[in-house]
């Protein structure tokens, strides 16, 4: 009666059997493989046949050859046995077996081969290996937010800006999945600033300027069209609205001149100075029109009493609304403005959120002129310590780690900002120690000089030996720089190895997390955490260019059904 064996017992089996009584082998082989960046595995089998040949051409030259494998560097070459940027040997001793070893040159590709080498050093290969390129164990520095967006059945395939807006285009396309467009879009969007601090040069203007251009990407054909200002001068002296329909009259005809070059498809106005130009060539040329409300007349007398001028430009803003096929507007307390004033219906009205460019105050310096200024290398790493110079602080800890680093790493530079009970001594330290030149102690600096002193440095150190307040490594981490910091510090906004690494608070271990950060491994991931958290926190201007897009393309085929009902 014959017996079935369990799939387990089964392997087992095969596996003693294959140890105890190997296949001979047929050729000589070698196999290189990455186990990670920082190991490799190496796997040969030769045949006595092959050594015994080799020992008998060569004489007494390999007689008392081992057999060994070599390990080669041939990054970026065409590979002959003797330009390998360098080479290392293992004793391997044995015709068959496999070998675990260690490299320390990443990002390189690497070879072997098995063979004899004798007592001289003359080395005959028996077999020759593939080629392995042994990875990067971090992020690498080279690191883009840029992508393609490929829809479904590659209808549509555009670049984009950052990777993180993923749902917003993946959105879009499930919008417009029944959309298949023969040829592009064409838009007139016009924006009638009537002066120069109202017109293209202002912070609105600008922004609009930026959305055409984004818009453009998506549906092919974008004409701005805003009124030539031939001097500051020009219409002064004129009542607003007067101007407003001078300039409105000039723009419209500019429209319907392109118009018959090139038709477009829909013509978007922004604010109630555009809107004249809008109703009018809708009416003109039969298309749809788009009017962006980014901010209502009552939004902008914040509470004052209307006057004539106000109340007319009150009534302009609400025929604007009710003659276009789509209001889009910047947040909901407009809409409701719109809808609750103009009396919009809530379906025509839509959010998009504007972009402008926020001023904010310039840094003292640059980067490059703090470093000048504090009489250091401009170029070299630069690691910032601010705070309480304190023993709590960890201001001792990180001057003990100091002399390692600084001999481990020749340009490395340290910023001290702030002052305490152990400034003096630690001063006098890193003075004794060779080191003074590479080390700042600035004091206590006002905060557009810390603003400075922060843009200038890589990376932020925290070696506190007790709980410290999470306000500095926010700031950091919101100016794009990672922090070192230790366990004891209990600062929660540190991700290890995202934003920043966590050490314990003794020399040893400082040493170690700031010469990773000298290495710089945080670089990519803090460009994925940036990109993230603006990406989760402010829209950008090509969100706002997909969206205008998506409500361009709906509103047509909405027009388009009803005429074909």
């Amino acid at each position: 009666m014959s017996k079935t064996f369990p799939p387990e017992r089964l392997r087992e089996i095969i596996w003693d059997v294959g140890r105890r009584y190997p296949i001979p082998p047929e050729v000589d082989a070698i196999a290189l493989l990455m186990v990670h960046p920082r190991m490799g595995h190496v796997a040969w089998q030769v045949r006595e046949q092959s050594v015994g040949e080799v020992r008998s051409r060569h004489g007494g030259a390999l007689s008392n050859a081992s057999l060994i494998v070599r390990v080669y560097d041939v990054t970026d070459i065409i590979f002959d046995g003797f330009n390998a940027h360098m080479f290392f040997d293992l004793d391997v001793g044995t015709p068959v077996g496999n070998y675990y070893f260690n490299v320390d040159r990443l990002a390189r590709n690497y070879l072997a081969e098995i063979g004899l080498r004798n007592p001289q050093g003359m080395f005959h290969p028996l077999s020759r290996s593939n080629t392995a390129f042994f990875d990067r164990d971090r992020p690498s520095g080279n690191y883009q937010t840029t992508g393609l967006f490929v829809g479904k059945s590659l209808q549509r395939i555009f670049p984009v800006e950052n990777i993180f807006d993923a749902p917003v285009y993946e959105r879009m396309n499930h919008e417009l999945a029944g959309v298949v467009r023969e040829k592009a879009l064409s838009v007139a969007v016009v924006f009638l600033g009537i002066d120069h601090a109202s017109g293209l040069s202002s912070p609105l203007g600008h922004f609009i300027g930026k959305l055409s251009r984004r818009i453009e990407k998506f549906v092919g054909d974008t004409r701005l069209f805003s009124p030539p200002l031939r001097g500051p001068d020009r219409l002064s002296g004129v009542p607003l609205l007067a101007a407003v329909d001078t300039l409105s009259a000039e723009v419209a005809t500019y429209v319907r001149d392109a118009h018959r070059q090139k038709p477009f498809d829909i013509i978007h106005c922004h604010d109630w100075y555009s809107s004249a130009v809008g109703l009018s060539v809708k009416r003109e040329l039969r298309i749809p029109m788009v009017l962006t409300l980014h901010s209502t007349e009552h939004a902008r007398l914040q509470g004052n009493e209307m006057n004539s001028l106000s109340l007319s430009i009150c009534q302009r803003e609400k025929d604007a609304v009710a003659g276009a096929d789509l209001v889009t507007v910047p947040h909901s307390s407009t809409r409701q403005q719109v809808i609750t004033l103009y009396e919009a219906p809530p379906e025509k009205v839509v959010i998009v959120p504007d972009v402008l460019d926020e001023k904010s105050p310039d840094p003292p310096q640059g980067a490059a002129d703090v470093r000048r200024w504090l009489g250091l290398n401009k170029e070299a790493p630069t690691a910032l310590f601010a705070g309480e110079i304190s023993h709590a602080a960890g201001a001792d800890l990180l001057v003990d780690a100091l002399p390692t680093v600084c001999r481990n790493h020749r340009s490395a530079q340290f910023i001290f900002a702030g002052d305490g009970p152990l400034r003096g001594e630690l001063e006098t330290r890193v003075l004794h120690a060779g080191i003074g030149h590479r080390c700042r102690f600035l004091g206590d600096v006002s905060k557009e000089t810390f603003d400075a002193v922060l843009a200038a440095s890589d990376f932020v150190v925290i070696p506190a030996r007790t709980w410290q307040d999470e306000g500095l490594a926010q700031i950091a981490i919101a100016d794009g720089r990672p922090v070192l910091t230790t366990r004891q510090a209990g600062i929660r906004c540190i991700v290890h190895g995202e934003n920043g690494l966590v050490t314990f608070d003794n020399p040893g271990s400082i040493v170690w997390g700031v010469q990773e950060m000298l290495h710089n491994p945080l670089q990519g991931s803090m460009l994925r955490f940036t990109a993230r958290k603006r990406a989760g926190e402010t829209p950008s201007v090509e969100i706002a260019a997909v969206q205008h897009y998506t409500y361009y393309e709906m509103l047509l085929k909405r027009i388009e059904g009803a005429r074909d009902a």
